[in-house]
């Protein structure tokens, strides 16, 4: 046995050795960005300044619960907040100012579909989801020029 073929021999066990090894390793555990509740024009009732309402905007966001030591209860509330932000960069979108009317949204298997007005999450196991639904709304500017055009 000439000494290319030995070395051939040997070298293509370590090559497949070392392909498995890198191949079974881990999966990079999720990180979670800590989203806030945002502090201006998110409303869960109806603002105390005058409105008008634009239309109906929803948002919809995933993320994993694939980890049993997450608490996926505080999850729901982080990814509810981000949740809250989209609606309210929709309703910018659309022409509003602000988004009232703010209700976290669960589809039921029958077909049932319930809002509430704090956070609540559906979750398989792998990945959870939160639905929320608001209503856009624009400020009615309240000075001389708005009053003498409502009398």
């Amino acid at each position: 046995m000439s000494m290319w073929s030995l070395r051939l021999k040997l070298s293509f066990p370590l090559s497949v050795l070392a392909v498995f090894a890198v191949g079974c390793s881990t999966f990079p555990e999720p990180t979670h960005e800590d989203f806030e509740y945002p502090k201006e024009n998110v409303y869960v009732k109806n603002p105390t300044k005058k409105f008008k309402k634009i239309g109906v905007v929803r948002s919809k966001v995933n993320f994993e619960t694939l980890d049993p030591t997450l608490d996926v209860e505080k999850l729901c509330k982080n990814y509810y907040n981000k949740s809250v932000k989209e609606l309210l960069k929709f309703a910018k979108k659309a022409g509003g100012d602000a988004v009232m009317d703010v209700k976290s949204v669960v589809f039921f298997m029958d077909g049932k579909m319930e809002t509430y007005e704090r956070p609540e999450c559906a979750d398989d196991g792998l990945e959870a989801q939160i639905l929320t639904r608001g209503v856009a709304i624009k400020w009615i500017e309240e000075g001389p020029e708005s009053e003498s055009k409502t009398e």
